[in-house]
């Protein structure tokens, strides 16, 4: 994979990029003056570089590789390689539900990716597919940080999120009504009803959490209903929190 760094007038952002081993780092000079990229440790030097220019480097071994600017020497950055690389976690967990982690490993497939809690405790292990990347699902209490060996570490963050709803029958047409707390924009919320041929609740639409951390669905149903609405991961699956059930009554 190519991770990118941008070479601005008189800094590298991000000034610190975390890769797998054998990424590349892709450098672009965004800047009106000319700018170079040296390895103080690792032996990599650009040449002069004009705006637009680029210049990349493949980095093979793990290891934490400093660089700077050599027209420029205050200009610092770093580039930190590990065999094992956690994805930042993208939205935050509830405590007490399953939450899974992903990343890549540059690692045999088959082998197996222990990842442990700040303590050093395991919490929960992964196997490394063919294409190198893995998931393992952990159940925190509260904001944690997780690493796996000769990899990075990440920072999971808990919330103790609340559901309000309500639902409104108009005429041939339902409409339910939901919002999270704390605000939680762009989350993934979806409508389950709870249907008897389905033995109990079954999503029946899904939608994206508005700027206000607000979620409005409208369906066409002329008998008696109970909802609810859950928050979950993007997948639409894994919950993070839960609304009450509302009984919306039939069309009379």
């Amino acid at each position: 994979m190519i991770a990118t760094v941008a070479i601005a007038f008189s800094l590298f952002g991000p000034p610190q990029t975390t890769v797998l081993a054998g990424d590349t780092v892709t450098w672009t000079n965004k800047a009106v003056r000319k700018h170079t990229v040296d390895g103080l440790s690792e032996p990599f030097d650009s040449p002069e570089l004009f705006l637009g220019d680029t210049f990349s480097h493949e980095f093979d071994t793990p290891g934490t590789f400093a660089y700077y600017c050599r027209l420029h020497p205050f200009m610092r950055g770093e580039v930190a390689v590990y065999r094992v690389l956690l994805d930042p976690p993208g939205v935050a967990a509830s405590a007490g539900r399953p939450y899974t982690l992903r990343g890549r490993a540059s690692l045999p497939p088959g082998s197996t990716v222990p990842i442990a809690a700040q303590d050093g405790t395991t919490v929960a292990s992964a196997t490394v597919g063919a294409d190198g990347t893995f998931s393992a699902t952990v159940t925190p209490t509260a904001t944690a940080t997780y690493r796996a060996p000769y990899g990075n570490a990440v920072r999971l963050d808990v919330l103790d999120r609340r559901m309000s709803v309500n639902a409104a029958r108009h005429g041939r047409r339902i409409a339910v009504s939901a919002r999270v707390a704390p605000a939680s924009p762009g989350g993934t919320a979806v409508l389950q009803l709870k249907l008897k041929d389905r033995f109990g609740w079954w999503p029946v639409a899904r939608a994206k959490l508005d700027a206000t951390s607000h979620v409005r669905f409208t369906l066409a149903r002329r008998r008696a209903a109970v909802a609810r609405v859950v928050l979950t991961l993007p997948d639409g699956a894994t919950p993070l929190a839960v609304s009450p059930a509302v009984r919306i009554r039939s069309r009379s």
